[in-house]
């Protein structure tokens, strides 16, 4: 299960990240997932929720965005999404296109709570 170790880095990343920021806590990691990245999303979330527990990111929320299969026509330079199976350019008919997304896994944004020092006020007797 390749999940389990794409999440352990992702969770460090954020654990990290949020170390570097004086973070208290994470509340949300949001995530850009390829289609075609070999990624499952809910197998990435029940691994987060796992992982996290004890840690800053404890109940965060993890988002996840799915990035579209692209190609790009290597003949017209169009940029499009493979209908129907089919791999050919919608603009040119051409069949050599070079992949430009949807192979992605990254962390996109972090979100972080602070901790908010109360500052207590003394008064001194005189």
């Amino acid at each position: 299960m390749h999940e389990l170790a794409a999440t352990q880095s992702i969770l460090s990343l954020a654990l990290d990240e949020a170390a570097k920021a004086g973070a208290a806590s994470i509340t949300k990691v949001s995530l850009r997932v390829g289609e075609w990245s070999t990624i499952e999303p809910d197998c990435v979330r029940f691994c987060f929720d796992v992982l996290a527990k004890g840690t800053p990111a404890e109940g965060a929320e993890l988002a996840v965005e799915l990035v579209p299969v692209r190609y790009e026509c290597e003949a017209c330079g169009l940029h499009y999404t493979p209908a129907d199976g089919g791999f050919s350019c919608p603009g040119c008919s051409g069949r050599r296109g070079k992949l430009v997304s949807g192979r992605e896994l990254y962390v996109d944004s972090i979100e972080v709570r602070h901790a908010h020092t109360a500052r207590s006020k003394s008064s001194r007797g005189k």
